[in-house]
Formats: structure tokens, C-alpha cells, sequence
């Protein structure tokens, strides 16, 4: 594994050292992988869950749709701490419906791994990649090289200082506003911590949006939650 290492430096040695260290990590693992896109995902079945970074659109609402939804592949592999991995569109009976009928909407076709990052004997978070049919090449590693890596990546992380203790700006600042959401929602309602979060999630899948939006608009009081109905306040 010695020569996926020296891959991996070499990798992040020619992209911009004035961006995160996560979002290198990212797209240097997409290039290695041979993958069209990849998210990383850390604390993936907590409240603290957050995304780091995505290194495409496509990539950014497959993984918000798995946040949304409370279901995929990457909740799996944070769960079982093995590669999980979908089709889409998938043949009877997938594995996950729901998502995977919603995530037509964002890709026609792809393959889609989820790889957790363990570089101890828990999960610390799930790489996502995906990859279109279109594309003419498979995946470049095989999972056991995929999952070195990404246990490599996961140690990085956990002793990035950015991508853990920063929380007033970028993903994680996006975080804490999904937090400041879910307790307003839990103050107007009388709820649970949980059946809030749920509601937020329940409107950002009906409004074909992302989780984070929804936040924003809750906490700048677009969106209020009465006990008999809630609407969007533009």
C-alpha cells in the first residue's frame, strides 16, 4: 500500500494549499478512485453530522439526498463500518427505495460506493463516490485499496484542526444552523429534538431542496412551523 500512499501525497501536492485540507483529501481520492464525483461525510449517524466537502454538484445532492432521507448507502457503511454500493436506477426490490428513486432525479445512471472511514475500530465518517455509465473507464481501485484510503483520509481528518474545531464558517457553520432550526422548531411545536428534524427534513424532500436551505430559511423566519400547518414564507 506503500505506492497508494506515495499516489495520495502526490496527489494533494499539486492542488491549492490555500484550500481546506478535506476538500483536497476529496478530490484527490475522486481522482485516484477513478470515481466522476465524491463527498466526505464525518460523525455520519450523529446530530453533528456534517458535510466537508463535495467535488461536484451531482456529488453535493446525492449526499445531501441521503441526509434528507435518513437512508443510502452511506448510512449503511457508517452502520456496518463495510463498502456499501448502489445502481441507479437499481432492479427490483433495491436495497434503498426511497432514495434510490429520488436520486434519478439528480443522475439518469450511476454506480454509487459508499466507503466508511475508519483509521480506528469506528467509523469516523463515509467517502461517497459515484460514477456515470457514460463514463468509459471503471473504477481505477479495488475495495481493498479503497478502504486503505479512506482509513488514511480519516486519520487526516481527525487531526485536521480545520475540518474539526472550525464552526463559524464553511460546512460546519451550516451545521450549527440546522441545530439553531431544529430548536426553533422544538420551541414553536412542543416536539421532540428528533420529530423536529424530521419535519425539517420531511420539507427539504417535499420542496425538492437541501437540508441546509431549509435551516437558513427557519432562522431567518421564511419558514414558520404553527402546530396545525407549516408554509414557506417568501
Amino acid at each position: 500500500m506503500g505506492e497508494l500512499l506515495n499516489r495520495l501525497t502526490g496527489a494533494l501536492s499539486v492542488r491549492d494549499r490555500e484550500e481546506p485540507l478535506s476538500g483536497r483529501l476529496c478530490d484527490s481520492y475522486r481522482e485516484l478512485a477513478g470515481a466522476d464525483g465524491a463527498a466526505i461525510t464525518v460523525h455520519y449517524e450523529t446530530a453533528n453530522r456534517v458535510t466537508l466537502c463535495t467535488t461536484n454538484q451531482v456529488a453535493h445532492r446525492l449526499e445531501d439526498l441521503q441526509d434528507v432521507l435518513g437512508e443510502g448507502p452511506g448510512h449503511t457503511a457508517s452502520a456496518s463500518g463495510q463498502i456499501e454500493s448502489c445502481v441507479v436506477p437499481a432492479p427490483a426490490s433495491p436495497r434503498w427505495p426511497i432514495f434510490v428513486d429520488a436520486a434519478q432525479d439528480v443522475v439518469d445512471s450511476a454506480q454509487i460506493l459508499a466507503v466508511p472511514m475508519h483509521p480506528d475500530r469506528h467509523a469516523f465518517g463515509v467517502i461517497t463516490l459515484y460514477q456515470s455509465p457514460r463514463t468509459d473507464h471503471p473504477l481505477a481501485l479495488e475495495r481493498k485499496e479503497l478502504q486503505f484510503l479512506a482509513n488514511v483520509v480519516g486519520a487526516a481528518l481527525i487531526t485536521d484542526t480545520d475540518a474539526s474545531d472550525e464552526v463559524t464558517s464553511g460546512p460546519w457553520a451550516s451545521r450549527a444552523q440546522i441545530h439553531q432550526a431544529t430548536g426553533m422548531v422544538v420551541a414553536q411545536l412542543h416536539i421532540s429534538p428528533e420529530d423536529a428534524l424530521a419535519l425539517l427534513r420531511a420539507h427539504a424532500y417535499g420542496q425538492q431542496t437541501t437540508l441546509s436551505n431549509v435551516a437558513t430559511a427557519v432562522v431567518g423566519r421564511r419558514i414558520k412551523f404553527p402546530s396545525t400547518d407549516w408554509w414557506y414564507s417568501s
